[in-house]
């Protein structure tokens, strides 16, 4: 891997430019590197899989998250970039585990691993990628770093399992529905953030006010997550309706079923208690959903989230960087995929 260079030493980089197109090189080269399997077929794919890591947003709140505390250095950047990496080392592991899960053959419209391989070929492959992120995590040596770091991991598969045997039931709370959502998705944006700060060296203080911005930004965004998976699929690239084929009710859903008729709550009832979804069924209720205001409100409470994360960056010191994580709570709003 190349060497490591600090933001001031890299000739006509702004940090501004450099938080996220050339850190993100560094971290996308140390994942690159953590990802080798003995098998070429295998490595091919799995190569694929971490070249196609999206907009890699858990490791850009890290690395932001980190220049917030501005006391960062040359040594410390380096292990920075290990522990972004690990964040999204494991937020890769659990994709390919959720996708041999929902059975799921495409995810942001290219084939999963799930479309290839055997069932459990696909398991031991997301273990290898959680083992690997484990190694990275240990790397900076910091034994409160791992803690968190583990603590995320129990809580994600504490959520997974929580979710499989909450399926195909309608009648979920939004209490239940919130810590849901929290271990899939909020968890790794409040540790991405609390990490990136403690390898930034900030105070417990503020090392907390970032984890409670991730925790609150993540839960508006996997809101926002579950109104997507209404869309149509040439948008989203996945199949529309994905929970409610997979009997999950998320947001949207809930806020249907308090308002709407007795005949199409039925409807809808029904399809989420069943373990064979029929298309046309699917394509009915996902109508009927997106004929409702399930969507606002679903929305409104998304952006009463993204809010109150915004709130408590302004708690924490001012600056280009903080900029940056307010810029990613407001674009967060205006996703379609």
């Amino acid at each position: 891997m190349n060497s490591v260079q600090t933001l001031d030493k890299l000739p006509g980089v702004t940090p501004q430019l450099s938080t996220v197109e050339v850190e993100l090189e560094q971290v996308s080269q140390i994942l690159n590197d953590a990802a080798n399997l003995n098998f070429p077929l295998l490595n091919g794919l799995l190569k694929g899989i971490i070249a196609a890591g999206g907009k890699r947003l858990r490791p850009t709140l890290a690395l932001l998250s980190a220049r917030v505390p501005g006391k960062i250095d040359e040594i410390s950047a380096l292990k920075l970039f290990q522990v972004a990496a690990a964040v999204e080392m494991l937020h890769t592991a659990t994709l390919v585990h959720d996708d041999t899960i929902d059975e799921a053959l495409l995810r942001r419209g290219m084939k999963t691993l799930n479309s290839s391989l055997s069932g459990g070929t696909v398991i031991l492959v997301g273990d290898y990628l959680f083992a690997q992120s484990a190694i990275l995590i240990t790397r900076p040596g910091q034994p409160r770093v791992v803690q968190i770091f583990a603590e995320c991991l129990a809580t994600i598969c504490d959520g997974e399992l929580t979710q499989i045997f909450a399926s195909h039931r309608w009648d979920s709370s939004k209490e239940d529905y919130y810590k849901r959502i929290y271990a899939k998705t909020a968890v790794l944006f409040a540790t991405a953030c609390q990490l990136g700060a403690i390898m930034g060296g900030a105070d417990e203080t503020l090392d907390e006010q970032m984890r409670q911005f991730g925790h609150l930004l993540g839960m508006g965004f996997q809101i926002i997550d579950d109104i997507i998976d209404f869309e149509p699929a040439e948008v989203t690239g996945k199949a529309t309706g994905g929970d409610l084929r997979q009997g999950i009710v998320t947001l949207p859903t809930m806020y249907f079923l308090e308002k709407a008729s007795k005949e199409d709550a039925d409807f809808v009832k029904g399809l989420i208690e069943s373990k064979e979804a029929d298309e046309e069924e699917v394509k009915r209720a996902v109508e009927l959903i997106r004929a409702s205001d399930a969507f606002e409100l679903a929305y409104a409470e998304a952006h009463d989230f993204i809010n109150r994360a915004k709130a408590v960056l302004d708690e924490v010191p001012a600056g280009e960087f903080r900029d940056r994580l307010l810029e990613i709570a407001d674009q967060s709003l205006g996703r379609r995929k």
